[in-house]
């Protein structure tokens, strides 16, 4: 063989061992990334009925890779039926059954707690995010002891309390989503993350609210990632506004034409 011929050889080489070391580099960074979402471990604040959000949380968490997570399922308090005019959130079960059997079915741990026996858990095992995938008001004690992460499906501080994405659409605010550390305040505390719905001139009214539901799921679990690089957290101020109730008929009667207002004046 010639010269140029060992050169064209140690060029193939070359080139093939530098390919071969960089598979075998970013295979190594995956286990690893792999790894350091597997041994966290998570607590999920849930009631004990199945609800669109639990289910969603759960199976989203064990696609992400968390393999250690705990659900506390909490009683359902049986309220008075609502009866909005127009629905905004997905309510139907991804799967039909309980969420004992969800959580065995993802090898996941299911614990019956009442609220109040929450904080004494929380503070018995080192869990590295606290989630609420499904409660009413925690106790003051709760939120002050844990750092507990909570997802808002409005873009605070603009959009506080019940019914957000009905007030942003009919007040022109801001529509999008929130996570955050929660405190003794509604809709208030340290951000975490936050993101505005993109809104295009196809989007009906529903098919904003699906867009919002997505992002906000998305957003939750994907919290969990992120605190460990956030080195200061911005408060949430509450003298903004505030928190809303749930809108009366005679403004959700209004909705579709005030969306139609919405996207005329926000989308260029």
């Amino acid at each position: 063989m010639n010269f140029s011929t060992y050169i064209l050889l140690f060029f193939i080489v070359y080139v093939n061992l530098k390919y071969y070391c960089s598979i075998q580099f970013y295979f190594f960074i995956f286990l690893i990334f792999k790894r350091s979402i597997m041994t966290k471990k998570i607590a999920v604040i849930c009631y004990d009925q199945p609800t669109r959000k639990i289910q969603e949380v759960l199976l989203r968490l064990k696609g992400k890779g968390y393999d250690q997570v705990d659900a506390y399922a909490i009683p359902f308090l049986n309220r008075k039926p609502l009866r909005a005019l127009i629905k905004h959130r997905p309510s139907e079960l991804l799967l039909n059954i309980g969420n004992e059997q969800l959580t065995a079915n993802l090898n996941y741990k299911y614990i019956n707690k009442e609220i109040g026996e929450l904080e004494d858990c929380f503070s018995e095992i080192p869990y590295h995010s606290i989630v609420i995938a499904g409660a009413g008001l925690l106790p003051e004690s709760l939120v002050n002891r844990h750092k507990i992460i909570n997802s808002h499906p409005g873009y605070l501080p603009y959009v506080r309390g019940l019914d957000a994405l009905k007030w942003a659409v009919y007040e022109n605010l801001p529509i999008g989503v929130t996570v955050h550390y929660v405190d003794k305040d509604t809709d208030s505390g340290l951000l975490i993350v936050q993101k505005k719905v993109e809104i295009t001139s196809e989007d009906t009214f529903h098919s904003m609210c699906y867009k919002s539901w997505n992002l906000e799921m998305q957003l939750l679990v994907d919290s969990i990632e992120m605190v460990d690089s956030i080195h200061e957290f911005a408060t949430l101020p509450t003298h903004v506004t505030e928190p809303h109730r749930r809108m009366p008929r005679e403004k959700e009667e209004k909705l579709f034409q005030k969306f139609e207002e919405y996207k005329n004046k926000n989308i260029k």
